[in-house]
């Protein structure tokens, strides 16, 4: 019996972890370092209420960290997961290189509420469409407020408050600052991961050995740390790591993998499955065991459909072959010697 990995690449994101606590204090912000797709167990508003102003306070929040690496104009777009225009996300932005003690007031924020703006979508951010640095509460604006000119080396802060609607969003960066190389410090690689097998005697049960894995996911792992995660907002509040040896717990399970560079914070986060087959079996018959020099012997694999045999004629070259399936597999040869057919593996 063995084990084989096969290619699957499901999910890219990019971000930084920063501490082991949910991410609606200012404290425990999560370091951006490009676009995209966040979840977070994050609920209520942490430890303190940390914003004011446009007319909003905290509820339901996440907060963001940038530290910016090129010169120019720097926005972004918030699209909520769920289209459902009642869901209302605002924001407020602090900087240039603010501390979470000493915050001040915001330069950018904005509270507008989609459905009662009258908005065609529940988008909110920052472009250059707008002189606007303040928009709402409530009917008040249009979700939108004029976006940054950011130099490098500065760093802000970003509060998402979730009042109505606390599912996943977008974070698409725009502006000047974003061309060429980007306002972010580059993500390291995450790799594709291939979905990873195992065959086990308990039903639906085996162990992983995700140590293993890690390698393939980066090669570097002097300058980054990956890790492994049971959801996606574990992995982006960076909380619960897995164990490097784990019992899948569903079949398949989704495991989320961070690859986290040691210096700059940043991240990327991609998944692979975790799947159990029965161990696999197969034997081999001859339609008969003497034959006349020059016949054709026809030789028969059973075994669990869809199973690859690995066997060899007289301990000559390993050859493959693949169960049907109805779990058979019948070859022909015309022998002229004595010969031995030896089945060696068989896996799926």
């Amino acid at each position: 019996m063995k084990k084989l990995l096969l290619v699957l690449l499901t999910f890219v994101l990019y971000g930084s972890l920063q501490a082991q606590n949910q991410p609606n204090d200012c404290v425990n912000a999560i370091n951006v370092c490009g676009n995209g797709t966040f979840s977070s167990n994050a609920s209520g508003i942490g430890a303190i209420q940390e914003v004011s102003g446009c007319g909003g306070a905290e509820h339901n929040s996440i907060w963001l960290k940038i530290n910016v690496i090129q010169s120019g104009t720097l926005g972004f777009n918030i699209i909520p997961h769920d289209s459902n225009i009642t869901v209302d996300y605002d924001f407020w932005v602090y900087g240039p290189n603010r501390t979470c003690s000493n915050l001040g007031s915001p330069i950018r924020c904005a509270t507008t509420n989609p459905q009662l703006a009258g908005q065609l979508n529940n988008h909110t951010g920052m472009n250059g469409s707008t002189t606007l640095t303040q928009t709402g509460p409530g009917a008040n604006g249009n979700s939108y407020v004029r976006w940054l000119t950011v130099t490098a080396g500065q760093s802000y802060y970003i509060a998402i408050d979730r009042p109505v609607g606390d599912g996943g969003f977008d974070l698409e960066w725009i502006g000047t600052a974003t061309d060429n190389g980007g306002a972010f410090a580059p993500p390291p690689t995450a790799n594709p991961v291939p979905d990873y097998k195992t065959c086990s005697n308990t039903p639906n049960i085996g162990l992983f050995d995700l140590n293993s894995i890690r390698s393939q996911i980066n090669a570097d792992l002097t300058n980054n740390t990956v890790s492994f995660y049971g959801t996606l907002a574990n992995a982006n509040d960076g909380i619960a790591p897995l164990p490097g040896i784990i019992a899948n717990t569903t079949n398949p399970q989704t495991i989320y993998a961070t690859v986290k560079n040691n210096t700059t914070g940043c991240y990327t986060i991609t998944q692979f499955n975790l799947m159990v087959y029965p161990v696999p079996t197969a034997s081999l018959t001859a339609a008969a065991s003497v034959i006349c020099s020059g016949d054709a012997a026809a030789i028969t694999f059973t075994g669990t459909p869809d199973a690859t045999v690995e066997y060899n004629v007289n301990g000559g070259p390993t050859q493959t072959g693949l169960l049907n399936a109805s779990g058979a597999l019948t070859v022909t040869h015309n022998l002229t010697a004595a010969t031995t057919y030896t089945l060696t593996s068989v896996k799926v």
